[in-house]
């Protein structure tokens, strides 16, 4: 009886300089999405809605756009598994994403209204996470199992960085309401076009005839979740981001009503606080990466960094001082940093079809976007409990702490990755 060929044997070779542009590809990717995340919608809907409604605005634009991304991902992903072109599966969605993300971008640039302005949100959504369907399964599909772990290191810190880069430009871009949507995007352009270039990219087997109805679709996205390591995977995930959804959201409240700092001093403690969770996460991930790779070991380094997370938040929770709050963000950061540097080499090995790689994938991503969702949702109640013991936020904290420990114990029953 012939063995069947291993999958780091079927794998194409693949070079440094070809890591290389596929890391900055991500960074591309996320450089250009982020970016009016964080500054230039928000500008945007500043110069468009009246002072009192564009914050309510803003929240509805990046409401829609999250419901978007949601659906947009696993079914892209579903669709670029089954793609029989002859460029290949993933090279499709890289450039159609490409292509209708600027149209979003451009959209943005020019709207004249709310309404515009949130078409071209959404349009901007598809494309991207279009573009992500393409991009995220090149990791499985072509990176050598030896590499993933550093690989994934450096993609784990691609959105920091993008996050950071793209607020640098638009201190320079924002006199013009279209540069600061496109000067960020013309490094996506470059970077993803050099990709499509180099990509070893194969189309689907013709053998598959697997339609993709609204049922089949519905059916296919739950498929991933009947695997259970893949459901303890993505349980941890989805546990880790909803700790790191009340860091994100609620830190200049915790400084404010927690620290009885002013607002303007609390904005400047939040600039230092930024900095430090980027600079842990990128040193990091790069560190983790190749510690994953040496040992061989994924789940011990995910129990580690998401049990740093949880000391870093508790350790906010239970802060007197500024000093000790960064010390805490500090701590989750480093944690921040070795989970996204090994949780996404682990789901590499233990997706449950490499044949779906693209779609479950997606379907992973859905543990990132829906806890920006749920943790506002969630916030009121706790902030109510912690009102009633007369620390309305350090209950917030005391509370994504535990989300983060949960998230550590969950990876412990996965059983394809050591």
């Amino acid at each position: 009886m012939t063995a069947s060929p291993s999958p780091e044997t079927t794998r194409p070779a693949v070079s440094l300089g070809f890591v290389a542009i596929y890391v900055l590809a991500q960074f591309g990717i996320w450089i250009a999405l982020l970016t009016p995340v964080v500054m230039t919608l928000a500008l945007r809907v500043g110069d468009i809605a009246s002072e009192a409604e564009k914050g309510r605005w803003l929240g509805i634009i990046l409401a829609i756009g999250g419901f978007v991304a949601l659906v947009a991902t696993p079914i892209c992903g579903a669709l670029s598994d089954r793609t029989r072109s002859r460029f290949g599966r993933r090279r499709p969605w890289l450039l159609g994403g490409l292509a209708v993300a600027g149209a979003g971008l451009l959209l943005l640039g020019l709207a004249p209204n709310l309404l515009l302005l949130g078409v071209g949100w959404v349009i901007c959504q598809a494309g991207f996470n279009a573009m992500q369907a393409g991009c995220l399964p090149i990791l499985p599909d072509v990176i050598p199992v030896r590499w993933q772990g550093r690989v994934a290191g450096m993609l784990g810190m691609t959105s920091t960085m993008g996050t950071f880069a793209g607020s640098w430009i638009t201190q320079y871009t924002q006199g013009s309401s279209l540069l600061m949507f496109l000067a960020p995007f013309a490094i996506t352009l470059a970077s993803i076009t050099t990709l499509c270039l180099i990509l070893p990219d194969r189309p689907a087997d013709g053998s598959d005839d697997r339609r993709l109805g609204p049922i089949a679709m519905l059916h296919a996205i739950g498929a991933p979740f009947r695997d259970w390591d893949f459901s303890w995977a993505f349980g941890s995930r989805f546990l880790i981001m909803m700790a790191w959804s009340f860091l994100l959201t609620y830190q200049l409240f915790f400084l404010t009503d927690q620290l009885s700092l002013e607002k303007a001093e609390a904005t400047q403690v939040m600039v230092k606080s930024m900095a430090i969770i980027a600079t842990a996460t990128i040193a990091i991930s790069l560190v983790g990466g190749f510690i994953t790779d040496w040992t061989g070991r994924r789940k011990p380094l995910v129990f580690l960094a998401a049990a740093l997370e949880g000391a870093g938040f508790l350790t906010i929770a239970m802060a007197p001082s500024v000093s000790q709050f960064l010390v805490g963000v500090a701590m989750a950061g480093i944690g921040k940093g070795l989970y996204f540097a090994v949780d996404l080499a682990l789901l590499a090995a233990i997706l449950p079809r490499p044949e779906d790689s693209a779609k479950d994938m997606g379907v992973f991503q859905i543990a990132n976007s829906l806890p920006q969702s749920l943790a506002p949702a969630i916030a009121p109640i706790v902030l109510a409990i912690g009102s009633a013991r007369g620390n309305d936020y350090a209950v917030l904290y005391v509370v994504g702490c535990g989300f983060a420990l949960l998230g550590a114990i969950t990876i412990c029953p996965v059983k394809r990755s050591k």
